[in-house]
């Protein structure tokens, strides 16, 4: 946010009305619409062993296990764990969150 012209794509893109658009493409197709617990710590778990790094900075890319060593991209590794955490709420258009 710290870029202006950015920050202020970003606040006209209505994150809201995009979730509700996709919410309402995925009840179209079918499709189940998960949302995941908002703090949920994606990108600072292992995908490995489960160990929640508290040190990780925004600014590492890498995310690097401090118990089993296990080196992956740190959005790549918050993707793993997103798909296959059991944190998540299932939303169709009747139950929308606010």
């Amino acid at each position: 946010m710290k870029n202006r012209k950015f920050a202020h794509a970003i606040s006209q893109m209505q994150w809201y009305a995009f979730r509700i658009d996709f919410q309402f493409q995925c009840a179209k197709r079918g499709i189940e619409f998960r949302l995941a617990d908002r703090r949920y710590p994606s990108s600072k778990t292992c995908h490995q062993c489960g160990n929640v790094h508290k040190d990780l900075k925004l600014s590492d890319r890498t995310f690097v296990c401090p118990d089993c060593g296990y080196t992956e991209d740190r959005d790549l590794n918050a993707a793993h764990n997103l798909r296959d955490t059991v944190a998540y709420t299932v939303l169709d258009l009747q139950t929308t969150m606010f």
